[in-house]
């Protein structure tokens, strides 16, 4: 081998160690169209308990990862699950695939129902039908708006059981009255009644 030959080769050993090749392999659209499908795949759910909304997050699998709208990154493998306020809650879904980590996915979002704090007063355990005593509302009410509307109900829900007891008392007293007055009437048919029920049970017993 000459010298020229073998500067020229020592050179580019020199260069391949001291500025190394990076080969990438490119993200083509038959992996894109996969990863984004297991991206759509991945569901959001939630459920509420005393202390707050617990959001769970499925089907994030190793492939992926998801960053949340706090910038926390959340890794893929099992079921995932977070507590949050209330409001939309929104998820950026990438991938672990380095050929095709530099785009977003997908988003996926779920909006929690608001909360209404109103319904933790002790007045709304005994009645909880009232209008601010809903659980799911945004209700802008102030301890005195609440306390005069909550008069108003107790006064309209009297008065709809007085009417509901006063409708129950007529009724009665019409079936009283009907029965006194027409006694003799209502005998009379009754005994016609048990004695065609007889007939025809002896009728139909004779047939056998």
């Amino acid at each position: 081998m000459g010298v020229k030959r073998f500067k020229y080769v020592f050179f580019i050993l020199i260069c391949m160690i001291v500025f190394p090749f990076t080969i990438h392999a490119e993200c083509d659209y038959q992996r894109q169209a996969e990863l984004s499908r297991l991206a759509s795949n991945v569901q959001l759910t939630y459920v509420y308990t005393e202390t707050g909304f617990s959001v769970i997050m499925t089907n994030l699998t190793k492939d992926l990862y998801a960053v949340d709208m706090y910038s926390k990154v959340i890794p893929g493998g099992e079921e995932k699950t977070f507590s949050y306020a209330s409001g939309t809650v929104r998820f950026d879904i990438y991938t672990t695939d380095s050929s095709c980590s530099k785009e977003k996915l997908l988003t996926k979002t779920i909006t929690l129902p608001t909360i209404n704090s109103l319904s933790f007063r002790d007045e709304c355990k005994q009645y909880p039908n009232f209008k601010y005593c809903q659980l799911w509302g945004n209700f802008a009410a102030d301890d005195s708006t609440f306390d005069s509307e909550l008069v108003k109900y107790k006064k309209e829900r009297a008065a709809r059981l007085a009417t509901s007891k006063g409708n129950e008392i007529d009724v009665l007293d019409i079936i009283l009255d009907i029965i006194k007055n027409n006694g003799f009437v209502l005998i009379f048919i009754g005994v016609v009644l048990v004695i065609t029920g007889l007939y025809y049970f002896v009728i139909k017993k004779v047939r056998k």
